[in-house]
């Protein structure tokens, strides 16, 4: 188990679930929340973004395909007294949703390493990353549904990286007819990630 602080909030980090890296502070670091948002963070993880963003907006629901995730963010909930803001479920993307609920904010730092399957670990950790044989399975899964779930005036802030395909994905989202911006990125030797804010024209 790893720990770690940040704006004040304490958080633990158990063995097999994702730790903060380049990409959660990315979105982190560009969070746009307002007090009366409803927000769903997809893939929670420990919950850094969910109790980061239940600090401000009026309810977040963090869901999670890992039940050790799922158990990590509900502690640090708890840890952060926010137990009042904060809903953690299990589900598979949009499994843990019921089929009217809608957010104002959804935030998705996805899976997007493209893995062969003869790479493919089974491990509850891998799935934190493992983006299928050209990294967008879970990214497609998401873009696929997503608008059902966000409000008229909704919009999402989602983390995508060149190993997936950035300009695919907002390419699709043009076509949709969503107004995508790129609000920051990161460049690495192997990668560049880039957050983008999406909504409906």
């Amino acid at each position: 188990m790893k720990r770690f602080e940040y704006q004040g909030f304490r958080f633990l980090v158990f063995d097999d679930v994702y730790y903060p890296s380049d990409d959660t502070f990315l979105l982190i670091d560009n969070l746009k929340v307002f007090v009366n948002d409803h927000v769903l963070d997809m893939g929670t993880g420990c919950g850094v973004l969910a109790i980061l963003a239940g600090s401000i907006a009026k309810k977040v629901v963090g869901v999670d395909i890992s039940e050790k995730a799922v158990l990590n963010a509900r502690i640090n909930v708890l840890l952060n007294r926010m137990e009042a803001r904060v809903e953690v479920r299990l589900g598979n993307l949009w499994g843990a949703l019921k089929p009217h609920e809608q957010f104002s904010l959804i935030l998705f730092n996805p899976p997007y390493l493209p893995i062969n399957a003869s790479e493919r670990r089974t491990g509850i950790i891998e799935k934190a990353w493992d983006g299928g044989e050209n990294g967008r399975a879970v990214i497609d899964a998401f873009l696929s549904n997503f608008d059902k779930f966000l409000e008229d005036t909704g919009r999402v802030q989602m983390v995508l990286s060149s190993l997936s395909g950035i300009e695919r994905t907002i390419s699709y989202l043009e076509k949709k007819g969503f107004q995508v911006k790129k609000e920051a990125e990161k460049k690495f030797f192997f990668e560049k990630l880039v957050l983008i804010t999406f909504k409906r024209e």
